[in-house]
């Protein structure tokens, strides 16, 4: 359980995508796939942790972050706040 807690820190210092799109890293032998969504000062995160399909939804607002992890309420803080989404330019 407490790999799962580091893991969902470590998957919070990731860059967070422009567009909600599918992204993954490994962490011990476990595959994290997740999607990102941002909407004004929240960023949702949701995924699944692969082997085992245990899946994760974290809402990030500022240095709180709650959900839930394999079913599990989580709460804690990151040290500091999501990247904001990288906007580019229209031609």
């Amino acid at each position: 359980m407490i790999k799962t807690f580091i893991s969902a820190a470590l998957l919070l210092s990731l860059p967070v995508a422009a567009f909600a799109s599918e992204r993954s890293f490994e962490r011990d032998g476990v595959t994290y796939v997740y999607t990102s969504k941002r909407s004004g000062d929240v960023t949702v995160l949701e995924g699944k942790a692969f082997p085992g399909g245990s899946t994760y939804t974290l809402t990030v607002r500022g240095t709180k972050v709650t959900g839930r992890v394999g079913g599990t309420p989580v709460s804690f803080r990151i040290a500091k706040p999501l990247a904001p989404a990288v906007q580019s330019a229209a031609r």
